[in-house]
């Protein structure tokens, strides 16, 4: 579409613009939020659809609800029938199942709790010392088998329930588990959205108050572009609900990068059309200069940092690939509003002629930064190549973090009584074992246990298990010796046994050592292969630690899948621009150093590779090209009148402050998650920031140095 036909239908687009708005905050209510392994698995990925199954079978996955209970001294009767009425209240919440604890374990065996405290204190430590790791605390167990969708439900019924009871005097009573912290992990998701918001928005305003006044003359249009991003979050926050995307852990990032990103089209765009303002144009002729000659530039950015987000896709997992999807869709608005809804307010407001710029500490700076890098642009290429090869050394070197409650804000509650629990009881990680057998006989359930015990006795690594033979012969003595005794066996078990048996399927569960996920991979494949010696079972292996192995893989494979994706698509996207192996190479160069130097920094800072910065090689290639483009076209531009290094220096000096405007305000945009309670997002904050910074740096000293480099050594 023309310019000036976008223009002289100015009112309408305005008109569509402000309708689309108040849509898309009416359908913004409908927005959902979802966490847990759907976010990071497909439907169709085989060992999730195989802990699906598991959990279908054997009524949710392998979960517990930890009740804390405090005092100087809780050995003593009146805390320990406190014990037994925690455990009343917890097994009328749907989806509670067994429930342990000292006071529970006594009971059992005495059929009353004694009232001595020196009965009660060598009962305990007889029967269940784990339950009571000290005078100061006790702990109360309640095994979940609600699925986790009921999860957020059972754990305000709890907290209700808790908050009822009748409490000694100096006790104190805390709840933890995954229902708790999957219920207080979901609260925070709202209010980290709603604070990062706000954050990246105070961020804009300083940074287009300092920044953008000397592109900007009258300074109502000051803020403007983020009048533009504003829209574009309302915009693609409205079409989550349409395109089924949920709010997570991880898109719930969206909001802030895109009131960073979304700035940049509409800066580059008023940027250049001051630039006409100033030589006396009127605000139609600006802007239809402004929307021809930029739009060519635009449109590449634009194509390419969508091309970066939409590579997320590629990773496998569903929760990157929203993020990208909405990120990608929330900057083709922002492209649309800063070509149409934009250029056509500015020509319905703006009246004032313009007055010569002043040139302050940016443009000084701009200046020299010109003549530096097109006079010295040997000097520049050569220790980019230095940094390239030592950040290289850290990129391959860059820890993995698997442990997704460290992916959650650590000062919850829930989170922090659930770290007290691992310290006190070690690892609570498990393989599950599901197998098939004929029939539920003595003879099958004594052949499962052989299994099992000639697996634990096999690996070092694996500290205990349980299983339906077990359990019956804790509690029997013995596994029943025909079917109507084993039968007679599981009847009074009650509901207790639905977690080991389930028709014709066994379940058995081996609790594992701590270690990192290479090591949980070589066990894995060590049990696989342990079973498979065994013989004679039709069997899967799945449980939590499971699932978090094949998210690292993700993490991982997926990485290298969204890099060589983004690298390939962009590639061809500008040869197929430019029809040059040099105009589709160069923007690609600063983005492979920025991307090593990323990794470098990551290492020499002591970061992780996370679920969400496994996904910055896409981030750094979608963005950072924006900036080498921007150079790159107005470099074409300028070099059809002047020498390499003229060319240069005008390009750097005329485009760079709008560049610098939209380098900042993305990096504020990102700056704005150092304020999340996430720690995955605050790391992503730091190092999107870092590499934002590298690739704007990168887009004014390398691209210009290399484009010098290579017309002079055609020259020669």
């Amino acid at each position: 579409m023309k310019a000036e036909t976008i223009l002289k239908f100015r009112h309408l687009i305005i008109f569509l613009a402000v309708l689309f708005f108040l849509l898309s905050g009416y359908n913004a209510k409908n927005v959902k939020m979802n966490q847990g392994y759907e976010t990071y698995f497909s439907e169709d990925y085989k060992e999730f659809k195989q802990y699906k199954l598991y959990s279908k079978d054997f009524g949710g996955s392998v979960a517990s609800v930890y009740v804390f209970v405090k005092g100087d001294d809780v050995i003593n009767y009146e805390t320990y029938e406190l014990l037994l009425k925690i455990g009343d209240e917890l097994r009328k919440v749907g989806g509670i199942g067994e429930v342990k604890s000292a006071a529970h374990s006594i009971v059992s065996r005495l059929g009353y709790l004694p009232t001595e405290e020196k009965v009660l204190q060598s009962l305990t430590y007889q029967l269940a010392p784990q339950y009571v790791p000290k005078r100061s605390l006790a702990i109360v167990e309640a095994e979940v088998t609600a699925d986790p969708s009921r999860y957020e439900q059972m754990a305000k019924e709890i907290e209700d329930r808790l908050s009822k009871l009748d409490l000694p005097p100096g006790v104190v009573v805390e709840a933890t588990g995954n229902p708790m912290i999957r219920y207080q992990v979901s609260q925070s998701i709202s209010g980290s959205m709603r604070a990062m918001g706000i954050a990246a928005i105070v961020l804009m305003v300083v940074t287009l108050s300092i920044v953008f006044r000397g592109v900007v003359e009258q300074k109502r249009y000051l803020f403007f572009p983020l009048l533009i991003s504003i829209i574009t979050v309302s915009y693609a926050y409205g079409m989550m609900p349409v395109l089924d995307i949920p709010l997570t852990e991880v898109t719930n990032a969206f909001l802030p990068v895109l009131i960073g990103l979304s700035i940049e089209y509409a800066a580059q765009f008023m940027g250049r059309y001051e630039e006409e303002r100033r030589k006396g144009l009127s605000s139609f002729e600006a802007a239809a200069i402004a929307i021809r000659t930029v739009s060519r530039a635009l449109s590449l950015a634009l194509i390419t940092t969508v091309i970066g987000f939409l590579s997320m896709l590629f990773s496998g997992v569903p929760a990157l690939g929203w993020f990208g999807l909405i990120s990608a869709i929330g900057l083709i608005f922002a492209f649309l509003l800063s070509m149409t809804f934009l250029p056509a307010i500015l020509v319905l407001t703006d009246r004032k002629e313009r007055k010569k710029a002043l040139a302050g500490i940016a443009e000084k700076t701009l200046d020299f930064l010109a003549i530096l890098t097109s006079r010295k642009y040997k000097a520049v290429l050569l220790l980019s190549l230095v940094v390239a090869s030592v950040s290289y050394y850290g990129y391959e070197k860059v820890p993995l973090e698997t442990n997704f409650y460290k992916y959650i804000p650590q000062d919850l509650p829930a989170i922090r009584k659930f770290n007290e629990l691992q310290s006190i009881f070690g690892s609570q990680d498990r393989i599950i074992l599901v197998t098939k057998i004929d029939s539920v006989s003595p003879e099958e359930i004594k052949k499962v246990e052989e299994l099992a015990k000639y697996v634990v006795k096999s690996e070092s690594k694996i500290i205990d298990y349980n299983s339906i033979g077990k359990i019956l012969e804790n509690r029997f003595g013995k596994i029943g010796e025909n079917s109507y005794e084993l039968e007679n066996q599981l009847e009074m078990l009650g509901d207790y046994k639905d977690r080991y048996i389930s028709g014709n399927t066994l379940a058995v569960y081996f609790t594992v050592a701590e270690m990192d996920w290479l090591e949980f991979k070589d066990l894995y494949e060590r049990v696989k292969r342990e079973v498979s010696f065994f013989g004679g079972f039709d069997y899967y292996l799945t449980g939590d630690v499971v699932l978090k192995m094949f998210v690292a893989d993700l993490i991982i494979n997926g990485q290298n899948r969204m890099t060589m994706a983004s690298y390939a698509l962009v590639v061809l996207l500008l040869l197929l621009v430019y029809r040059s192996l040099k105009n589709a190479v160069v923007p690609l160069i600063p983005i492979t150093l920025v991307i090593l130097t990323t990794g470098g920094v990551m290492y020499a800072l002591g970061f992780y590779r996370t679920l969400v910065t496994a996904s910055m090689n896409s981030m750094i290639i979608g963005l950072g090209i924006d900036f080498s483009i921007h150079v790159m076209e107005r470099y074409i531009e300028e070099r059809k009148r002047f020498d390499p290094e003229k060319a240069v220096e005008i390009t750097i000096t005329r485009i760079g402050k709008p560049i610098l405007t939209s380098g900042l305000t993305m990096a504020g945009g990102f700056a704005a998650m150092l304020i999340s309670p996430f720690p995955i997002m605050r790391d992503f904050g730091i190092i999107s920031v870092l590499a934002i910074l590298m690739s704007l740096i990168a887009a004014l000293t390398v691209v210009p140095a290399f484009l010098v480099f290579v017309d002079r050594r055609k020259a020669s």
